[in-house]
């Protein structure tokens, strides 16, 4: 009977798997008051139960000129039943070595390390929290079908910081390729003009086709999905 349940549960979780994506590219312009200022390119990769995600931003036009610096993100780790599970998170910028900034997640002893300028700390690790990069992909895994609310808990590698998203699965936004149908996640009213939004695009696995980050003076950063394949 352990044989028995030992073998569906490997051929169930198999058969999950075969249903994820394999690899995914997305090209993404950043854009401020309607100017272009950098483009990101991100790569996915899954290897069984195990994934990658890399993200490259280059600055374009003159901020290319007076800021060449390139920033690279990478996040690892397991895909398990609820999504993706972070094992490591690297932010490096090469020509400012002073902003790095790391994650590393114990979830045996649920414990998330974080190292920067600052040093090396320890917090707590809640469960489900992602890093910036993987949050984002845990929505192709984990699409917030059917709810009016969602909570993350997420790190850049500094600190772990909480959200709090309300969601309209109605709206609908203009991308370079088209519109497209999305689930509108946006952060409730702050004190300040803070504001987080995220538009999901229903017809492309619920992949980000545009975050919109709004900082405390009104100053808007737009990130736009430009490219985007899927391959399953």
């Amino acid at each position: 009977m352990r044989i028995l349940l030992a073998v569906v549960l490997f051929w169930l979780s198999f058969a999950v798997h075969a249903e994820l994506p394999v690899r995914i590219e997305a090209g993404y312009d950043i854009l401020t008051r309607g100017i272009k200022l950098g483009e990101i390119r991100e790569v996915f990769v899954r290897d069984g139960d195990q994934y990658q995600i890399q993200s490259v931003t280059k600055p374009v036009g003159l901020l290319a000129l007076f800021q060449p610096e390139t920033i690279v993100v990478t996040s690892e780790g397991e895909i398990i039943r609820a999504g993706l599970q972070p094992r490591k998170f690297i932010h490096q910028r090469a020509k400012s070595p002073e902003k790095n900034s790391q994650a590393d997640f114990d979830w045996i002893n649920h414990t998330l390390t974080v190292s920067d300028r600052a040093g090396i700390r320890q917090l707590p690790l809640p469960p489900n929290t992602q890093d910036r990069l993987s949050a984002m992909y845990q929505f192709v895994f984990a699409p917030p079908r059917a709810r009016l609310e969602l909570d993350l808990q997420v790190t850049n590698g500094s600190k772990l910081q909480p959200y709090h998203y309300l969601l309209d699965p109605t709206q609908r936004t203009k991308v370079p390729f088209g519109e497209v149908r999305s689930y509108y996640l946006h952060t409730p009213p702050q004190p300040t003009a803070w504001k987080s939004e995220i538009w999901l695009a229903i017809d492309h696995e619920y992949f980000p086709a545009k975050i919109v980050l709004t900082e405390d003076g009104g100053e808007q950063f737009v990130q736009v999905l430009r490219t985007l394949t899927i391959q399953p």
